[in-house]
């Protein structure tokens, strides 16, 4: 793989080159939808090979600038970067710093019943009476990056009630200071959806767009279920990254 110093480390050539391409892009060398000159004259320009010029497109793609589409060449489709959201969940600790990028914002609150549908989505005990929070969540440039509904007690809603538009820190520690119950444990489900009819418009979005389903449960220490989230995150705004370690491994 091709790398240069930058800052006194060392990086891939493809990102320096795809930050180049991105400032041309901004500069309008390309107007949006025109088509970018070909792989073989970019790679010759930048004098690396067809394999990291294609590297530095696909970084380009994954940013939302371009499109790459066999037998039409590469084509600019904005000036700027999509926000995208990313985020690394190894810890309780990397949960609480996804609470510090994304501010809060709540939408609504209700108390509800708990029916089968809700049930089997969110591992809820048909017929308890809970509060409702929903909420969504925005990147520093105000876009939507995720739609959730929070699952809490009556009483545990009411003693974060007067926090929530106040602060940006999770609900679970906000329930830690009031409640004095801290979170022990949290269990996460994840799966790939179809945008739903409710969050598609909070996020603004067509419904049926990919998204992925985060499902979070937060017990205490005493093995208690307390917070249940239903999170909904835009598929190509959203990445979510998992470190794997095996067992017994230095």
């Amino acid at each position: 793989m091709e790398v240069r110093a930058v800052n006194g480390t060392k990086e891939p050539r493809y990102l320096q080159i795809a930050r180049d391409l991105a400032e041309e892009i901004a500069a309008q060398r390309w107007a949006v939808g025109e088509r970018m000159p070909p792989e073989p004259e970019l790679a010759s320009s930048f004098e690396v090979s067809r394999e990291t010029l294609r590297n530095a497109l696909r970084e380009l793609e994954a940013r939302g600038l371009v499109s790459r589409r066999k037998g039409d060449g590469t084509r600019v489709e904005r000036l700027t970067p999509v926000q995208r959201f990313d985020t690394s969940l190894g810890s309780l600790e990397e949960l609480v710093q996804y609470g510090r990028d994304a501010v809060r914002e709540v939408t609504a609150s209700e108390e509800v019943t708990v029916g089968s549908e809700l049930a089997a989505t969110a591992d809820l005990p048909p017929g308890a009476v809970l509060a409702r929070l929903t909420t969504v969540r925005r990147a520093p440039d105000g876009s939507a990056v995720s739609w959730s509904q929070v699952y809490l007690s009556p009483d545990d809603a009411a003693a974060v009630a007067d926090d929530l538009d106040k602060s940006t820190r999770l609900i679970s520690d906000l329930l830690r200071e009031r409640t004095g119950r801290s979170t022990h444990r949290v269990v996460q489900r994840v799966r790939a959806i179809a945008l739903p009819t409710e969050p598609a418009e909070a996020l603004g979005l067509p419904p049926g767009s990919p998204a992925l389903e985060f499902v979070r449960h937060y017990y205490d220490a005493t093995g208690d279920l307390f917070e249940t989230t239903v999170g909904v995150h835009p598929g190509d705004t959203f990445s979510y990254r998992t470190t794997l370690v095996r067992s017994g491994s230095a």
